[in-house]
């Protein structure tokens, strides 16, 4: 797997001393849900927007005008150029107007997306500094490897992989999970737990840094959902999440059909055009469409590999005094 090239560029970090404009009276809840990736993040996203008005009247807000606004920001904050032949507006600024209209947030505010866990240190810090004097809280959603890693090579196909799963799986198991510097790689940028943690509770406190656990196949599919808004202090009852859209999962079949189409795309077809027509159009609307099929799994001599690194995880956690929802057991 190739090392990240999208190296970002952060700006200043702003002083923590300059004066924030903010209402007078108790100082607002930010939750800034920084992902992971393929652990519900995209569910819990559709919960919040598509009840947005219900969660307003119990004082939470959801910044920006769209989801999509989040996103936008998420590639703000870390300094990502947008492509010239990327068609839409530029994302530049995004991130303080969010951070503006969640300080001034009449009980909570959620910013909430998967790829502020690829923030750097100094972006990190920027983000916090930046939402201040708001209570600022961090929340990680986490997943077991043993599902994980066959969820995130589906989704990385429906970014135009064309690598097949043993050997995208040897690549981020033998090589890159046992480099010294093991985020310089997408998979473990996003997915390096406790590092991801360590970086950010250098500017939030722990017991402000919140590490909710997916749950596993077969519970109830409100669980996660019950567990986000414990942390919101929200009536979960309160919302619909029967609003979010199910999980666009493919079967093997379809991914690897998915995955032939890529080898065979030419390279100028540009990256917008293909989440839009191949990723959405295609993977989601069509091939997501088909009765399920056989499920990818972890092969079984990665299992003592996963278990390991499971019982690392959860040794780190517990030692770090982060406040856990959900069950450790669930790594």
């Amino acid at each position: 797997m190739s090392a990240v090239t999208d190296q970002s560029q952060p700006g200043d970090v702003p002083a923590r001393a300059a004066a924030r404009s903010a209402p007078a009276g108790p100082r607002p809840r930010v939750f800034l849900h920084v992902g992971e990736p393929k652990t519900g993040s995209t569910f819990l996203q559709q919960v919040i927007w598509r009840n947005r008005p219900t969660l307003a009247a119990q004082g939470v807000v959801l910044p920006g005008h769209h989801p999509q606004d989040h996103f936008r920001a998420s590639q703000d904050l870390r300094g990502l150029k947008k492509l010239a032949s990327d068609p839409a507006g530029s994302w530049t600024g995004e991130w303080d107007i969010l951070a503006r209209q969640s300080r001034h947030a009449p009980r909570a505010a959620v910013i909430s997306h998967e790829l502020f866990s690829a923030a750097d240190d100094e972006q990190a810090s920027q983000a916090v500094s930046s939402l201040e004097p708001a209570e600022v809280h961090l929340v990680l959603t986490a997943r077991d490897m043993g599902s994980l890693l066959p969820a995130e090579w589906q989704e990385s196909i429906k970014h135009r992989n064309a690598r097949g799963w043993e050997d995208w799986l040897g690549d981020v198991i033998d090589r890159e999970s046992v480099s010294p510097d093991r985020r310089q790689y997408w998979f473990w940028r996003v997915h390096d737990t406790l590092q991801i943690l360590q970086i950010w509770s250098r500017y939030v406190p722990a017991d402000r840094i919140h590490v909710m656990t997916t749950p596993q196949r077969g519970a109830s599919p409100d669980l996660l959902w019950r567990r986000f808004a414990g942390l919101l202090e929200v009536d979960p009852d309160s919302v619909d999440i029967s609003r979010a859209r199910a999980n666009a999962s493919l079967g093997l079949t379809e991914t690897e059909f998915l995955r032939r189409l890529n080898a065979e795309l030419s390279g100028e077809v540009p990256d917008w055009f293909y989440m839009w027509t191949v990723k959405e159009g295609l993977a989601h609307a069509t091939l997501a469409a088909r009765p399920a099929g056989q499920r990818l799994v972890l092969p079984p001599e990665r299992h003592a590999w996963a278990s390991e690194f499971a019982e690392t995880l959860i040794a780190g956690l517990g030692g770090a005094g982060y406040d856990l929802v959900g069950e450790a057991a669930e790594l």
